[in-house]
């Protein structure tokens, strides 16, 4: 096994920088970065290819890093601690950090009966990886997304997901056409398919709406809410209904709570 020991800022160690850093650096290259043990472990579950493997000292590291090193990945670079401090995000450092491959992902709905999300122009991290972790504990089929969101590789983004990142399949719509077409494929293949979309001044609250059939469910975005262009594609608009006192919920609470009623609603 071949180890290349990075003893200071040069620049093998500034395009790792980069990549964890720089969204258009990640798109260029098709790698970002990962840390934590449930992170690596459910990505190498899922078939994510891993890039480059970084750690401190190969002797000391667990079982569980070793195996990592020894089975994953050609490129292992061995970084002193204060490089390897400069790169986590962990106040105690990871003993492994990691550059996977972007790989491009089979959209295919299994489900007889799926439940697709869609994000309109997602912009914070931590409710974007927040909601994929949701997604993942509410059996979502597929995670759509469009606009000047965040980036979906970010590592703010995979670090909120806990792991879920790799489980839930997404898709990118580039265009207001994409997401028609998409819809109108859906519906072929989906004769009930429901559109749901969500808002704090809709009159029926999600208790009375029926989710039992497949659902596309639009939520809008932490600043603006739901684009007007949307409500115009959905079925139906519903609202959680919430305390007099209280104007809104944070998005990745508000998305839980609709898919929480989906499921429970499935479950009767």
């Amino acid at each position: 096994m071949k180890i290349l020991k990075i003893s200071k800022e040069n620049g093998i160690f500034q395009q790792i920088l980069s990549i964890k850093e720089n969204r258009n650096k990640r798109k260029v290259l098709k790698k970002f970065f990962v840390e934590g043990v449930q992170n690596i472990n459910d990505a190498l579950d899922n078939d994510w290819e891993i890039d480059s493997l970084f750690f401190t000292d190969f002797n000391n590291l667990s079982g569980w890093a070793k195996n990592i090193v020894n089975n994953n990945c050609t490129n292992n670079y061995e970084l002193t601690l204060p490089l390897m401090q400069k790169l986590s995000d962990k106040t105690d450092t990871s003993e492994l950090l990691a550059i996977f491959k972007i790989k491009e992902q089979e959209i295919t709905i299994n489900s007889k009966n799926p439940i697709l999300l869609f994000l309109d122009r997602p912009s914070k991290k931590g409710n974007f990886g927040n909601i994929i972790r949701s997604a993942d504990a509410f059996n979502v089929d597929l995670i759509l997304y469009s606009g000047h969101s965040v980036d979906i590789y970010d590592h703010e983004v995979i670090s909120a997901s806990m792991g879920s990142f790799f489980k839930v399949p997404f898709k990118f719509m580039s265009s207001n056409l994409e997401f028609e077409t998409f819809i109108k494929n859906l519906k072929i293949r989906f004769p009930n398919l429901k559109v749901v979309a969500t808002s704090l001044q809709a009159q029926k609250p999600i208790n009375k709406e029926d989710f039992t059939s497949p659902i596309l469910l639009l939520m809008g975005n932490e600043r603006a809410g739901l684009g007007k262009y949307y409500y115009e594609l959905a079925d139906t608009i519903v609202k959680i209904e919430m305390n007099k006192n209280i104007d809104s919920l944070n998005l990745a609470c508000a998305t839980s709570v609709f898919l929480y009623e989906i499921n429970r609603q499935r479950r009767i």
